[in-house]
């Protein structure tokens, strides 16, 4: 029964799975939901700090997703690889794959959207009241271009005219796509390390995406010390075609590196789950 999947066993999975969902991961959503109660509240008691712009909103709402995505695997199947309290998972009459899947439907799809819907409804009512929010931040999450737009103009600096020139070559496409692989990513990456490792799951795997970050910087800077002729050969005529390039270039490589992740750590999940030894 390892690696068969059948349709009334997987409901019944996911039905099990979905009764510990609020139990296990509620309290980090409620927590997780509050945190921009406080800095709402925060703002209106510091005046001076100004308005928040919901570009600046979704950053925030975005960070704390992820957060979300980061500990919902430890959250939701902490003992499924553990030699004692895991036996009822083990012994669930089910296949692997059928787990799998569930795992991947409450880890990828169901934490994200729940969070991001509450929060965005969160969001909602403290634009409607007023005070340091500005605007509403669900127009702006649903304008994909838009996001865009404030994102070069604030960390680039490009013109309304550059802007114009380099947003013309990205499809809607790139953002659906990069977003969703990102955050398949993201999850998968814990899932991993929550079957892979028994204590300190989640300090683990960030501990050593740290390291990785590190080695990859040191390998980035040394790349780019070594081809500076990229950046010495642009100037006021060419700035725009250099940046098209390299956002070109920067966004393939972001989503051919983004589906190998994924693809390495589903499967390493799987793999791990079948073969999990009590």
């Amino acid at each position: 029964m390892n690696n068969t999947l059948n349709i009334n066993r997987l409901g019944k999975v996911i039905k099990r799975d979905g009764a510990g969902f609020a139990q296990n991961l509620g309290l980090a959503l409620i927590i997780l939901w509050a945190i921009p109660v406080i800095i709402w509240l925060f703002g209106n008691m510091t005046p001076f700090n100004g308005k928040m712009d919901p570009f600046s909103r979704l950053g925030i709402i975005g960070t704390l997703r992820n957060i979300l995505i980061i500990i919902a695997p430890a959250r939701l199947y902490k003992y499924c690889n553990d030699s004692r309290q895991g036996m009822g998972y083990a012994m669930m009459p089910a296949s692997s794959l059928e787990k799998f899947i569930s795992m991947v439907f409450y880890c990828i799809i169901v934490a994200p959207i729940v969070y991001v819907v509450g929060a965005l409804a969160v969001d909602s009512v403290l634009a409607l009241i007023g005070g340091s929010y500005e605007g509403f931040a669900v127009p702006a999450y649903l304008d994909k271009y838009a996001q865009l737009k404030h994102a070069l103009e604030n960390n680039m600096f490009l013109s309304e005219e550059d802007y114009s020139s380099v947003s013309s070559s990205i499809f809607p496409s790139f953002f659906i796509t990069s977003n969703i692989l990102s955050t398949i990513m993201l999850s998968s990456i814990f899932m991993f390390g929550n079957m892979v490792f028994k204590k300190h799951k989640t300090g683990k795997m960030i501990g050593i995406l740290i390291l990785l970050s590190i080695i990859s910087m040191i390998a980035f800077i040394n790349y780019v010390s070594n081809h500076e002729t990229i950046f010495q050969s642009m100037n006021e005529d060419n700035a725009t075609d250099v940046i098209k390039r390299m956002l070109h270039i920067t966004a393939q490589a972001s989503i051919i590196l983004q589906a190998v992740v994924s693809v390495v750590m589903l499967w390493g999940t799987y793999h791990k789950i079948k073969t999990q030894k009590y």
